[in-house]
């Protein structure tokens, strides 16, 4: 019974109802590591003004990342990881202490509350709580840790094999922990110096192995996670060998890669002072397309490259010498060109990291009722359930030929699996045409040139209990979900733009529903050859009304009552105090908790019987017990029978 309780507060938590963004007054922003200044720098990608020198890092800050609204720094010489709200005027909120020492290097996340930090002195990987601030376990690894990537449920683990100042390198490997269990479950060999992941379109792991910098020469190789004879054996499939730059006197030697949406990998060298040197290849084919002797020249003095899917463009930071001024390039990648070149935006500039607003659309699910996983589920589980409430995958490269494939914004059933769906703030009603549309990340096979289909049986229920099933036949795929790709995702609540696969409730002589059934097709013959579970993204109302029908009959609204409904609280972010308003469509009991991330109980702030109306309360940021809680995001929720609201609230001390 303390196991279903707690579960149903985190379902609790995470079920949000936005109209606007948490972070609107936030533009798209980069945020750089000014290594010399320790400092970070923001740059706005609208009018690309500059802000330097925002925060404070630890001492040789060596990695930024965003995650959940919030960036981390990790810093390498002070042995911790600083956690920065930029929402709330770029404010320290947290210090995270490492092991003394340990030298951490870079950080991965693995669902909302947890992230892994190799340590290249320690020879391990740090799994934080990233709620408390806390190490909870170390991962023993291999020798030198340094990049990392979180893909699915695993994490790879770069072991560079370093040895000392002047001496050869020992065997360099990755390691592949299992993100479910925290434990090592493959370890394999690849060449010299591996430093850093990308994941090509196909799925497979490309590795980036900077080599020695005097005899060996970087190279690519890339892991593929399904060979063997029951195509569950991780292996090193190809490697590709960068060269020598130019006229053979120096092996070129990447530090960072990246690989575009269309599947082009790059690579970048620091150079020779006067530019840097980016190496390309197809990804897809494993061919290699400007090797070491004819490299593409951008600034010099560069370690990293992150890839940016909305605009299509490398950015690549840069530097006039070691420590000195830092900008950063605009690469297009259909021209292979520097096209921009940003002014200085501190000393040393090194890592970076784009922050976007985040917007979550009420035509969106908003709640999971039952989720029973089948055989071979886990991917995305650690996501649960934020990554399939709310609209379709936001990443703006995702197509019929790029799918969906990121854990945090997809989630497989299971071989026979099955998930309930509830639309609590609103209802899909029978309109015009199409009335919902499920996103699966079906993708059109470069091979086939046919959909890769992962099928699910689509139902749909008024209450929860009585479910209607959708007629499908296995021979056409007619009626079933997982069979359309996703052509726009802007656009979720436009059929005709959208994709994915779209229902009408008038199939099933339904005039309105809540809920949405999907059960894994199960049967793997009737998928089709090398066909797996269905992966869920979302669930949106195209034909959408909030509140509650008034009856069976009538969905038309006039003559339902006023809106049962809770409203952001304001201010917000707020301190001390902040006021919450809801509104009561008939007199009825009803209760109004806090909440914080970890699902657990702050304070009732209301537990009685209103009537109907607008009514106003308000938190001073205390517990039950009158304690005055930290700064951070807590959830309100409102609730009365079978009706949820939630909203989140940022307290800032």
């Amino acid at each position: 019974m303390p196991g279903k309780i707690f579960f149903s507060l985190l379902l609790v938590a995470f079920t949000a109802n936005f109209a606007v963004p948490l972070n609107a007054d936030v533009p798209r922003t980069m945020y750089v590591i000014n290594e010399s200044a320790e400092t970070i720098s923001g740059m706005n990608m609208n009018d690309f003004s500059i802000t330097p020198n925002l925060v404070q890092t630890g001492q040789f800050p060596n990695q930024i990342a965003a995650h959940n609204d919030l960036l981390y720094v990790v810093n390498s010489g002070t042995d911790d990881i600083t956690v920065i709200d930029p929402v709330n005027n770029h404010q320290i909120t947290k210090m995270i202490a490492l092991p003394e020492g340990s030298n951490p290097w870079a950080i991965g996340f693995v669902g909302a509350d947890k992230a892994y930090v190799p340590n290249w002195i320690a020879n391990t990987v740090a799994v934080i709580d990233l709620a408390a601030g806390t190490v909870v376990k170390e991962i023993e690894v291999g020798q030198a840790p340094e990049g990392i990537l979180v893909y699915g449920d695993n994490a790879f683990v770069a072991n560079t094999g370093y040895a000392g100042y002047g001496l050869p390198y020992d065997q360099s490997t990755v390691s592949i922990i299992n993100t479910l269990t925290d434990s090592i479950t493959q370890t394999l060999d690849v060449p010299t110096n591996p430093q850093d992941f990308a994941v090509d379109p196909m799925g497979r792991i490309h590795v980036v192995c900077t080599g020695n910098y005097v005899t060996k020469s970087g190279k690519i190789a890339v892991i593929d996670m399904y060979t063997g004879d029951f195509y569950d054996t991780p292996a090193i499939v190809k490697v590709l060998d960068f060269g020598w730059i130019k006229s053979g006197s120096n092996p070129f030697s990447p530090g960072d890669l990246a690989i575009t949406t269309d599947g082009i990998g790059y690579c970048v060298s620091w150079g020779d002072g006067v530019n840097g040197f980016l190496c390309s290849y197809d990804a897809l084919k494993d061919s290699m397309l400007h090797s070491a002797v004819d490299p593409i020249l951008v600034g010099p003095n560069v370690s990293q490259l992150l890839f940016d899917p909305r605009e299509n463009v490398l950015w690549i930071p840069t530097m006039t010498a070691w420590g000195g001024d830092g900008f950063v390039q605009k690469f297009d990648v259909k021209t292979n060109s520097v096209v921009w070149v940003s002014n200085v935006l501190g000393n040393g500039t090194k890592s970076l990291a784009i922050l976007e607003p985040i917007y979550v659309s009420d035509a969106g699910a908003d709640a999971v009722a039952e989720f029973k996983p089948g055989a071979g589920a886990g991917l995305g589980q650690a996501y649960f359930p934020d990554n399939i409430l709310g609209p379709p995958d936001p990443d703006p490269a995702v197509s019929a030929y790029n799918p969906s494939t990121k854990p945090q914004e997809i989630l497989s059933l299971g071989h026979g699996g099955e998930i309930v769906l509830e639309f609590t703030d609103n209802y899909i009603y029978d309109g015009d045409g199409v009335d919902f549309t499920v996103f699966e990340n079906v993708f059109i096979s470069l091979w086939t040139g046919e959909p890769f289909i992962e099928a699910g049986i689509v139902s749909v229920s008024k209450d929860g209990i009585t479910f209607v099933e959708f007629p499908y036949d296995t021979s056409t795929w007619a009626g079933l979900a997982g069979v359309t790709p996703v052509n726009d995702n802007s656009h979720p609540t436009d059929p005709a733009v959208s994709g994915g696969d779209q229902f009408d409730l008038a199939d099933v002589g339904m005039d309105f529903v809540r809920f949405v059934k999907i059960t894994d097709l199960g049967d793997i013959k009737q998928e089709g050859d090398w066909n797996g579970d269905f992966d869920l993204d979302a669930v949106v109302a195209v034909n959408s009304k909030k509140g509650s029908p008034a009856a069976v009959d009538d969905i038309s609204g006039a003559n339902n009552p006023a809106e049962f409904e809770l409203a952001q609280n304001y201010p917000n972010p707020f301190n001390p105090e902040t006021s919450i308003t809801f509104s009561i469509d008939y007199k009825r009991h009803i209760q109004i908790d806090v909440y914080n991330t970890m699902g657990q109980l702050v304070k009732t702030l209301v537990n009685h019987v209103a009537s109907r109306g607008v009514h106003r309360i308000s938190w001073d940021g205390r517990n039950d017990k009158g304690t005055a809680v930290s700064s951070g995001i807590y959830i309100c929720r409102l609730r009365s029978g079978n009706h949820i609201f939630t909203r989140k609230m940022m307290l800032t001390r």
